[in-house]
């Protein structure tokens, strides 16, 4: 019979005597590699220097943006909209999640200024500003941009919303974000400055750009990245040397490095070719395909799986929970999580197995845990496994703890939308 006072003991020592691994992986061990898709093409000519890939469809994620500004420009240069007008942040627009600049509800931005941190920031709270701005709100928006699609023969893309954020229907092609960074180039020649700011300021403080390209290739002059997690790492990057000039499209890269190296590799070669003649970028064709998710990839996450409950809102249980599998490798944690809680389940009193991301030092990790425990059954099953098994056959958590575990996996997604 175990006293309150050491019950409660145990309580702490098996919440906190299961620590992370003592020595952490020296490397991701995530693949790097997805179904990456490279197009490059002549700025001044609109000749494809190569194509790899370029008509299949991918999730845009933040290369979305281009079009809402595309969008916001050609309202500016109609005479109907100003940069100077003053936008009242909404709830909608204060609530987003991902890449923000941190604009809060009752807020007053410019026009000129929300686009600014959109390009420069990624900032999703400063998308959904300018859209319902122009449109009245963030849906109307996202049919204009369709439209404006349409019109300028992006034949493959779709835009349900104006910052990126995955959603059925929201779709594009290499082929179509490089006929979008044409137009732009073209069309609006004097916000091309937007693209090229290493940063920009809001409340005094300067913000760097989130495009790392800008700072790391010679001759670059923008655009714009786009991550999530069912994207991938993209980028559409303009740059000019020696009186040539070129746009590259990278789609589904699987890191933020594997996108700067492809990139900064398909734009040196761009540079250095001489476009053959007859091969317009028209001439790429747009393929029907579902875009692919790339969220095992780019974020070591299973699509549809356990650790997607938490970011549709899926309850969890009520209770206290068990963790009994750690670690960066997601299929090992699942193998020892379904062992663990066929062998205990009956004394658990059943139990439901979820796993969840853990974000540490760089890397994700992954929690195999039991939840929606009772109390005695959690704390005197533990206490016996680890007598047992040895002290690091499970971890204790409170309800507490297992809502902070399930806050850093949504903290973590909502960070990683960019």
């Amino acid at each position: 019979m175990i006293s309150r006072t050491g019950k409660l003991l145990a309580i702490v020592s098996l919440a906190f005597g299961l620590a992370a691994p003592a020595a952490a992986p020296a490397a991701d061990a995530r693949p790097a590699d997805g179904p990456l898709v490279v197009l490059t093409v002549d700025a001044l000519t609109g000749t494809v220097l190569s194509d790899q890939g370029g008509g299949r469809p991918h999730h845009p994620a933040s290369l979305t943006k281009m079009m809402t500004a595309y969008v916001a420009f050609r309202a500016v240069e109609a005479g109907k909209a100003s940069l100077d007008a003053v936008i009242a942040v909404s709830p909608a627009a204060a609530s987003q999640g991902g890449s923000v600049l941190g604009l809060r509800t009752g807020e007053s931005i410019t026009l000129g200024a929300a686009l600014k941190a959109m390009i420069v920031r990624s900032g999703n709270d400063a998308a959904v500003a300018v859209a319902e701005h122009l449109a009245g709100s963030e849906a109307a928006f996202a049919e204009r941009m369709t439209a404006e699609a349409r019109r300028l023969g992006m034949t493959s893309s779709s835009f349900r919303n104006a910052t990126g954020m995955t959603a059925a229907g929201h779709v594009s092609t290499p082929r179509d974000m490089a006929v979008l960074a044409l137009a732009i180039e073209r069309d609006f020649p004097g916000f091309r400055p937007i693209f090229a700011s290493r940063d920009t300021t809001w409340k005094g403080r300067s913000l760097p750009s989130v495009n790392g390209f800008l700072a790391n290739f010679p001759g670059a002059e923008g655009m714009k990245t786009g991550f999530t997690c069912p994207a991938g790492y993209n980028l559409v990057a303009v740059a000019s040397r020696g009186g040539r000039r070129a746009v590259a499209v990278v789609m589904g890269a699987g890191s933020s490095a594997q996108r700067l190296a492809t990139v900064q590799g398909a734009m040196e070669r761009a540079l250095r070719t001489e476009p053959a003649p007859g091969r317009p970028l028209a001439a790429v064709v747009n393929l029907s395909d579902p875009p692919p998710d790339l969220s095992m990839q780019a974020c070591g996450i299973r699509s549809g799986g356990l650790g997607a409950q938490v970011a549709a809102g899926r309850p969890v249980p009520p209770g206290w929970a068990l963790e009994v599998a750690f670690g960066v490798d997601r299929s090992k944690v699942a193998r020892q999580l379904a062992t663990v809680h066929r062998e205990l389940s009956s004394r658990l009193g059943g139990g439901t197995a979820l796993i969840v991301l853990k974000p540490r030092d760089g890397l994700l990790r992954y929690r195999g845990l039991i939840v929606g425990l009772a109390e005695r059954r959690a704390v005197d099953t533990c206490l016996a496994e680890r007598a047992r098994v040895g002290e690091e056959r499970c971890l204790v958590l409170t309800p507490v703890m297992l809502n902070g575990a399930l806050e850093d996996e949504r903290r973590f997604r909502m960070i990683s939308a960019r």
